[in-house]
């Protein structure tokens, strides 16, 4: 079987049931910030992986819109795949530093493949309008 992300999102929080079952919090694909650099106080990116019978490795990359790897040390994540069951990958990352505005992807490989990407914007939040009353 070829390597798979069967579902893949940025949330605000996640977690794994006692039932196995993956919860999710406010999926987003885009952040407003007022400035650069800017910081992302915590995030949750979660991979819901077909894999093949057996140990792999997963490593999750941030690439800015250059192309340019972001994350100077990519969390590196060891899973076991069993027989008909899909693996459910769960990566916390907190304080994350964006440089620059526009897409960025946080691309998964697994066994040293890239195999997916989720994207996510970073956007200049637009300064606050004239708020004259009308009457």
């Amino acid at each position: 079987m070829t390597p798979e992300i069967r579902l893949g999102a940025l949330c605000d929080h996640a977690l794994v049931g006692q039932d196995g079952k993956v919860s999710l919090l406010g999926i987003f694909r885009n952040i407003s910030v007022s400035g650069l650099p800017a910081q992302h106080p915590r995030m949750f990116l979660v991979a819901i992986l077909g894999l093949d019978v057996g140990p792999h490795t997963v490593v999750v990359r941030l690439l800015r819109p250059d192309g340019q790897q972001a994350m100077p040390n990519p969390p590196e994540i060891s899973v076991h795949a069993a027989a008909g069951q899909d693996v459910n990958v769960i990566v916390e990352l907190n304080n994350m530093s964006f440089t620059t505005y526009g897409m960025h992807r946080f691309q998964v490989n697994i066994d040293g493949e890239a195999v997916g990407e989720l994207p996510v914007t970073i956007a200049q939040m637009q300064p606050p309008g004239d708020r004259r009353k009308s009457n």
